[in-house]
């Protein structure tokens, strides 16, 4: 055997740079996923420079109500009246009010967290077959003097014929002829909203 030192070949093996491996867009929603420790991360971008980072869990305990009169939800904002905010006088339930009413910096990021349904007002329960509810997130949420001034990041649409079918499961006070749906304010429910659609059937675009 020969006594001479073998070198051996210190050449380290290639690293694998990140990569990103999917890169989907529409409707305003853009996913990214990299070869990182399979780490998925999802971006959703808002009207007003906010970004909505789907990495936060959406949450499943509450949900968020905005019926806005007269709100065709073009924008990505909308201007609700603070006395038909998260009160007590709107059937928000003492406890929810006592914590979020207050809109305090706190209370808006937990808000943030929850998925919420935005529509406009029903007459007595009769929803167009074309009249859709939007689905989503809130990504902002400025007091002004003339109204809370919401911003949302849309993620898809439900009919809202079929939020009328479900007023006993979404907690929905009233009757399926004439219910919340029927009157602008904003409410927050104790309801695990994405599960109770999807058990009805619904399929929504949420990213948990």
């Amino acid at each position: 055997m020969s006594k001479e030192l073998q070198v051996a070949n210190n050449t380290l093996p290639a690293t694998t740079a990140p990569q990103t491996v999917i890169h989907n867009s529409g409707d305003n929603v853009t996913q990214i996923a990299n070869n990182q420790g399979g780490t998925i991360n999802v971006f959703m971008p808002a009207a007003n420079g906010a970004v909505y980072n789907a990495a936060t869990k959406i949450s499943s305990e509450y949900y968020n109500l905005f019926v806005i009169g007269g709100e065709s939800f073009n924008e990505n904002f909308f201007l609700i009246d603070k006395e038909r905010a998260l009160t007590v006088a709107e059937g928000v339930a003492e406890d929810i009010s006592a914590q979020f009413a207050s809109l305090t910096p706190e209370a808006q990021t937990v808000i943030k967290t929850f998925p919420s349904i935005f529509t406009s007002e029903t007459v007595y329960g009769d929803a167009g077959a074309c009249q859709l509810a939007l689905f989503g997130v809130v990504t902002d949420i400025r007091i002004q003097e003339n109204g809370i001034k919401v911003y949302f990041q849309r993620f898809c649409t439900i009919p809202q014929r079929s939020l009328n079918e479900l007023t006993r499961n979404l907690a929905l006070k009233g009757t399926p002829t004439f219910n919340e749906l029927s009157r602008t304010h904003w409410t927050i429910k104790r309801i695990n909203l994405i599960e109770e659609l999807r058990a009805a059937g619904i399929t929504v675009l949420a990213p948990i």
